[in-house]
């Protein structure tokens, strides 16, 4: 595992999107509160959206878009780190991606690893 990258945790349920946009502003040295970060993603009761972490992003300095990419898009030419919706309604940081594993900053449990096979697992999850 890369110890150097930055891990937060949520505050609350709803709190994974900005948590996340945390971690990354602070592994490229900058710092923002969790409320200013909730307030630039229109957090609410459900949540925050994908295009509200994106907004968020681009409001603090970040250049963001949101893809639809392949497994090995993601983990050989994606710029890392990006934040990735998770089992369908959470938000979760790869930072890395090598030899077949792949590293997540989760904002509820910490840093995991995973194989390509568990990480798709999550990541393409599909209500069925």
């Amino acid at each position: 595992m890369m110890p150097g990258f930055p891990i937060f945790r949520q505050h609350d349920a709803m709190d994974c999107g900005p948590t996340c946009l945390r971690m990354i502003a602070r592994f490229y040295g900058k710092n923002f509160t969790i409320d200013d970060l909730r307030e630039k993603s229109y957090i609410s009761r459900e949540g925050v959206s994908l295009l509200g972490i994106s907004d968020a992003a681009e409001a603090v300095g970040f250049r963001s878009m949101g893809v639809r990419i392949t497994m090995e898009q993601l983990t050989k030419e994606a710029p890392l780190p990006c934040v990735v919706h998770w089992d369908q309604d959470h938000f979760v940081v790869l930072y890395k991606a090598s030899k077949g594993k792949v590293y997540v900053a989760d904002p509820a449990f910490g840093k995991v690893d995973y194989t390509e096979a568990e990480f798709k697992q999550h990541w393409l999850a599909t209500v069925s």
